[in-house]
């Protein structure tokens, strides 16, 4: 037998594993806590396609900050559960 202390820590472990992947299900949401405060108005998601996500930018100048960014905002992207091979940038 179980003590039940160590059954409900299961148990709400596993609703807070639920709650956490279907919190932020629109990826246009989430998109403007991931980048800088510089470039939200800048940026927004076009579409998503063969999980790549696609972005479209005000200027090169932000295209070029997106692109340094790139590798941070995957991470952030997976953290969120979203699990895209690739982000493009489109100006």
């Amino acid at each position: 037998m179980e003590k039940i202390d160590k059954i409900v820590k299961e148990v709400i472990k596993g609703m807070k594993d639920i709650y956490e992947r279907n919190r932020n299900i629109d990826i246009s949401v989430v998109w403007t806590r991931l980048i800088d405060n510089g470039l939200k108005g800048k940026s927004y998601v076009l579409y998503e396609k063969e999980k790549k996500l696609y972005v479209k930018v005000e200027s090169s100048c932000c295209l070029s900050l997106l692109r340094m960014q790139k590798k941070r905002i995957m991470e952030k992207l997976k953290e969120y559960g979203f699990n895209y091979i690739d982000i493009k940038f489109l100006i």
